[in-house]
């Protein structure tokens, strides 16, 4: 998680910028001109911006990404926002499991912790949480699968098994019988760069 936690200097239009950018089309960038052509020209509003970008639902350069476009799908944009949620603040979810259900003044005390501000800016980072996590949907979020490295034969048909009978005797293979095992990692959706470490280290020791 990145400790550099955009906020909003005021939850006041949250819930209706989000609304309106479900009943926009998608913009070729997510700039201040789009937010101003939603109806929201204050400046308390345009955080809103550093915010889509700390979920992952713009790029860099404020350009819509997948997520984006999932989250203007009416069907799919509280479960989706509660997705990015928990990707964005993953090591807010490792410390409490259903953070969305905490209060902002119980959320304000691990923001401060975590990113080492005053209780004034903590205060407003747990707020925008808050009410990103209000607007979101959990109970319908899409369950992500994350499991244990495996090891999968790839078994031949029988058509294309090396018999004893055409190979000499011994297959070909010097007497023995080649397997192809393939790899299959289901890698969790986070920004935590030590999340994956951890995995691919846990691999190296399972199969060194």
């Amino acid at each position: 998680m990145d400790i550099n936690v955009p906020y909003l200097p005021s939850n006041k239009n949250l819930n209706a910028i989000l609304d309106a950018a479900q009943h926009a089309a998608v913009p070729e960038s997510f700039s201040y001109e789009f937010l101003r052509d939603l109806g929201f020209t204050s400046s308390n509003d345009r955080s809103i911006i550093k915010v889509l970008k700390y979920l992952g639902m713009l790029d860099a350069s404020g350009r819509p990404q997948k997520s984006y476009r999932d989250f203007v799908d009416h069907t799919k944009t509280k479960s989706v926002l509660a997705q990015r949620l928990k990707a964005a603040y993953d090591d807010l979810y490792v410390s409490h499991k259903k953070a969305h259900e905490k209060s902002v003044e119980d959320l304000k005390g691990w923001f401060r912790s975590k990113t080492g501000k005053g209780d004034a800016v903590a205060y407003k980072m747990a707020a925008t949480f808050k009410g990103l996590a209000s607007y979101a949907d959990f109970t319908k979020e899409p369950k992500e699968t994350v499991s244990h490295p495996e090891t999968k034969p790839e078994s031949a048909s029988s058509s294309e098994a090396p018999s004893s009978e055409s190979n000499g005797g011994n297959g070909g293979f010097g007497g023995g019988l080649g397997l192809v095992y393939r790899l299959e990692i289901h890698l969790p959706d986070t920004q935590n760069i030590e999340t994956y470490r951890a995995i691919f280290k846990a691999m190296k020791e399972e199969l060194g």
